[in-house]
């Protein structure tokens, strides 16, 4: 269910809630600041699940392009990656990562390169360290391809998009429910409700 569905599906239920004959004004309230508050929460779940399929999406290319597809997975090829990891690990600048990344790719230790290229991953905010993760798929069109896919995901920490998500996936307050607090109305009793334990 999109965004747009549940939103109509809430205005159905208020008008279908506004149009009974034997509620008093006190349940209606009561009927819609449920369907609202459920309205809410469904909103909220289609947020999260778009967060976690971002983010599953995003682990999924970085392991692509970082992780050990298409290494062997015998033990000497563990261990070079291991030791890889380690010597990259020990790069503590750009300058340094590049150099070694240089290095690497004209020894054909593509092992190596790849542990560079993941270190500077891990940096990448800082545009200097990027560079280096741009310099590792410059002639490699798959992994630039991969890396191009991984940019074009959203930020889910970035403020702007959490705002733009909020809005998104928000639905008004009714106005049937007034300045009163949907929780509140909600948990009125209504005839039918099942009794709750004393």
């Amino acid at each position: 269910m999109t965004p747009e569905e549940i939103r109509s599906r809430l205005d159905s239920n208020v008008r279908r809630i506004n149009a009974l004959k034997n509620p008093g004004a006190r349940a209606k309230q009561t009927m819609i600041a449920r369907a609202y508050i459920e309205a809410r929460e469904a909103l909220s779940q289609l947020r999260e699940q778009e967060i976690e399929q971002i983010g599953r999406e995003r682990t999924r290319l970085d392991r692509k392009l970082f992780g050990t597809n298409g290494f062997s997975p015998d033990p000497n090829a563990v261990i070079a990656r291991r030791d890889a990891n380690d010597r990259a690990a020990k790069l503590e600048t750009p300058a340094e990562a590049a150099h070694a990344l240089r290095r690497a790719e004209r020894e054909g230790d593509h092992i190596m390169a790849k542990a560079i290229a993941a270190k500077a991953a891990d940096y990448s905010g800082d545009p200097v360290w990027a560079q280096v993760v741009h310099q590792y798929v410059a002639d490699k069109p798959d992994e630039a391809a991969i890396l191009q896919a991984m940019q074009d995901l959203p930020d889910t920490d970035d403020g702007v998009w959490q705002i733009t998500k909020a809005i998104e996936y928000s639905a008004p307050k009714p106005s049937e429910l007034g300045e009163q607090l949907p929780e509140g109305l909600a948990a009125l009793p209504l005839d039918g409700d099942a009794p709750t334990a004393a």
